[in-house]
């Protein structure tokens, strides 16, 4: 039997599409009757078929083991899987992406040569370094609304101060952070193959454009502490060989993977405090709580749904026989609901303790900027806290991406609240004012 086969024994669930209009609305009722009626691993037969694990215990062991679930995505010239050690490695994404990704779709040892180069830019102590900065954004995000009573959280905050915060890290400019924030959204839900793509081609090409300025500006110019600085001058003393190309790849990606997860985390936690008021006084009262409210906040709502690995040798994982070949999507997302690891695994439990959730990976591919996620959090919630603290979204005008396969989003989130007074914070973003 080949790879993509159902295999003999498998437990299926035909309808699981996790690209699917259905799976937007429906995903966790899913997730809850599959595991009543099922199991925590399961098999799939769209893309040609492949296993998808929700269970929490199961995934960590999937996670943990990138000997056997690899993250590699080896390409031909074309774009297209080609064959090593008689597999198919097809990286993060069913269906596969026509492209690799640095660092996210490597396995040790390669893995460890980008993350180590990094490792010190986003440590907790890097990160605490632009708190300032951050706050600075997120007041001068509120400032251009606060007057007029009404606001929307993704548009008008959550989709601008990561987006800001994600280039300033990298070391690109900022003049273009409306259109980056906008290609990273669409990117993020647009499913592969979709005609949508070929019509952003000029936008992520001019954006690609600015990374590649960006990079040679850093050669003669000035440096500071940015990713694109620390990669140049770790080459320039020697100590690590990272071509142009790879320092271009690695900026993209602290670009990309900083913009739609934070976002989707705050705004779902706007709506729950809306739900929820007793959770929001809570958190008024106690501003400290918000970072174990940040916790529970991932868990209940995690981001990234799920990424997928291919299975190097046959294994047994949660009563299947995964084959050697075998394509399998560890769901994040899922498995932070899993009552076997958490009571009330439904429920919003901000005192929740211990909270050993997996919304930032487990792992080799655990999140590299899970402080800067914090931060992030932390700091916009807490502001809109103090200067919007009536807030109310209007749940029903709420409008979530559209394809949900790997990262949940939205598009809108409208709110009103009492009017308040500027601060009269300059972000010195270019065209930020005109942007309002």
């Amino acid at each position: 039997m080949s790879a993509g086969e159902c295999p003999f024994g498998a437990k299926v669930v035909d309808y699981f599409d996790h690209n699917s209009r259905e799976y937007v609305d429906k995903r966790h009722a899913w997730y809850q009757q599959i595991r009543r009626d099922i199991g925590p691993v399961f098999w799939s037969p769209n893309y040609g078929g492949y296993w998808v694990v929700i269970g929490f215990a199961e995934l960590e062991a999937a996670a943990r083991d990138w000997e056997t679930f690899s993250s590699k995505h080896v390409l031909d010239a074309d774009g297209r899987a080609r064959p090593l050690d008689g597999l198919r490695y097809e990286g993060l994404f069913v269906p596969p992406r026509p492209y690799s990704s640095i660092l996210l779709e490597e396995d040790p040892p390669a893995w460890e040569r980008s993350r180590q180069a990094l490792a010190a830019t986003f440590s907790l102590p890097a990160a605490e370094r632009w708190r300032g900065r951050l706050q600075d954004l997120v007041d001068a995000c509120l400032d251009r609304k606060i007057e007029s009573g009404a606001i929307d959280f993704a548009k008008d905050i959550s989709n601008i101060v990561p987006a800001i915060l994600s280039l300033e890290l990298a070391g690109v400019p900022t003049d273009h952070y409306q259109l980056v924030a906008r290609n990273h959204h669409l990117t993020s839900h647009i499913p592969a193959g979709s005609p949508q793509l070929l019509e952003l081609a000029d936008d992520l090409a001019f954006e690609r454009a600015q990374v590649v300025k960006a990079v040679e500006d850093h050669k003669t110019g000035e440096r500071g502490r940015d990713v694109i600085s620390v990669l140049l001058n770790a080459r320039d003393k020697g100590t690590a060989d990272f071509t142009d190309d790879e320092i271009l790849a690695l900026a993209n990606l602290v670009i990309g993977a900083g913009i739609d997860t934070t976002a989707s985390v705050l705004c779902n936690a706007l709506q729950i405090l809306t739900k929820r008021p007793d959770l929001r006084k809570t958190l008024m009262e106690d501003p400290s709580l918000t970072v174990t409210a940040f916790e529970e906040f991932l868990r209940i709502s995690a981001p990234t749904q799920g990424l997928c690995r291919t299975v190097t040798r046959d294994v047994e994982l949660g009563g299947q026989n995964l084959r050697r070949g075998d394509r399998v999507m560890l769901c994040f997302a899922a498995a932070c609901r899993d009552p076997r690891e958490f009571d009330k695994a439904e429920e919003v439990v901000l005192e929740r303790k211990p909270n050993l959730h997996v919304a930032l990976g487990s792992g080799t591919h655990r999140c590299l900027g899970q402080f800067y996620a914090r931060l992030e959090f932390e700091t916009i919630l807490n502001t809109v806290l103090r200067r919007m603290p009536d807030f109310q979204v209007d749940l029903d005008a709420v409008k979530s991406f559209e394809n949900v396969g790997v990262v949940t989003g939205f598009t809108s989130v409208p709110a009103t609240f009492t009017p308040g007074a500027k601060l009269g914070v300059d972000p010195k973003v270019p065209g930020f004012f005109a942007g309002a």
